[in-house]
């Protein structure tokens, strides 16, 4: 089954099923970035969006994009708040256009991580945060591929992922 197709079908139990563990992982971004009120913020494989809300009351804009339809229509509706239906390999903003991106347990669906960090790349002028689940069977692979495309600023190990903080 593609990811895609796996989160359209859980998008209706993903809040339950995975909301505490996103919720812990946002407490941990706010303290290694800050955000503000001048921000323009990627959200990459935002989902339902459960960290957004506590996110738009620190920024300017969000734009949250996933290719998960079902997830995206669980999102909620806020007015600095935009959704895009596309993938991480092809961000229809352009360049240098986001402060900072923020993409929490995405990465492990993806299946070309080159496109998806010169996307981010090109697309962040600031800080960018990602997590990676630690029982990725790519994981030392793909941290290899973050070396080459980003500055690791600050990387924390948390119960079931790793943190970055890039540059």
């Amino acid at each position: 089954m593609k990811s895609k197709d796996y989160y359209n079908e859980i998008s209706k139990g993903y809040n339950e099923l995975y909301g505490e563990e996103q919720l812990k992982k946002w407490n941990i971004v706010k303290k290694i970035t800050s955000f503000s009120k001048d921000d323009i913020v990627l959200d990459l494989g935002c989902g339902t969006g459960i960290i957004l809300q506590e996110l738009s009351k620190m920024v300017k804009q969000i734009i949250g994009i996933d290719n998960a339809i079902r997830m995206l229509t669980k999102a909620p509706k806020l007015d600095n708040v935009s959704y895009f239906l596309t993938n991480a390999e092809n961000i229809p903003f352009p360049d240098k256009y986001f402060d900072k991106t923020i993409s929490l347990t995405m990465l492990q669906d993806v299946k070309n991580w080159d496109d998806v960090f010169k996307e981010i790349k090109r697309v962040t002028k600031g800080e960018i945060v990602i997590t990676l689940l630690k029982r990725n069977k790519d994981l030392e692979t793909i941290k290899k591929r973050l070396k080459k495309y980003f500055t690791i600023k600050k990387y924390i190990e948390e119960e079931k992922d790793f943190i970055f903080l890039l540059e």
